[in-house]
């Protein structure tokens, strides 16, 4: 099992040191939801945990799960499969994570099945959405498709999706999807309420 957090640090402290290169990389923190792989920016995330005891807020959107206590800092927690309104085709585990991200000064947690793996791939990769895709997730919320060949892939041949000629990982803009007026709006209440 790699350390999520220390593998953040060390991508982190290695890309501040690199300097712009003919072929410009970035790198995904990719994981599943509902069966499907998507992706962040690296950049983006604070932290990585195993999803701990989430508090249910009384009225809230149905994708808000509740709130979180991560060493003193209140986060709002996001179900994106509810959000997304996908379809679960499993039964939800309790050894799933939450990605930590800030927006606004509002700190977040994004429900994921399963944290897989960060990797580096060059912006070339990155392809337009297709509109099966967008259909299914707000266009507005979407960087594009991140499609790896079969050579970017020979380092992961753990399972099989990766061993087929290409895979293609739904590559979200995680901050403009928590941007939205109703979660910023919610995000303020639960800090007003911790200050008082």
């Amino acid at each position: 099992m790699i350390n999520i957090e220390e593998t953040i640090k060390n991508v982190a402290r290695q890309a501040s040191r690199e300097d712009d290169r003919a072929v410009k990389t970035v790198q995904l923190v990719v994981f599943e939801l509902d069966q499907e792989e998507y992706a962040v920016e690296i950049t983006d995330l604070q932290e990585i945990i195993t999803i701990p005891d989430i508090t249910p807020i009384p009225n809230a959107p149905d994708f808000i799960s509740g709130i979180l206590n991560l060493r003193g800092k209140i986060s709002v927690v996001v179900d994106l499969e509810k959000r997304f309104n996908l379809v679960r085709e499993h039964q939800q585990t309790e050894e799933g994570n939450i990605v930590i991200t800030e927006v606004n000064d509002n700190s977040f947690g994004v429900m994921v099945d399963k944290v897989s793996e960060i990797i580096t791939v060059p912006i070339t990769v990155i392809q337009p959405t297709p509109a099966l895709v967008s259909s299914k997730i707000h266009a507005e919320y979407l960087k594009g498709v991140v499609v790896l060949s079969e050579k970017i892939n020979k380092k992961n041949q753990e399972d099989e999706k990766r061993n087929s000629n290409s895979r293609l990982i739904i590559f979200l803009d995680l901050h403009k999807m928590l941007q939205e007026k109703e979660l910023l709006q919610l995000g303020k209440t639960v800090q007003d309420v911790i200050a008082k």
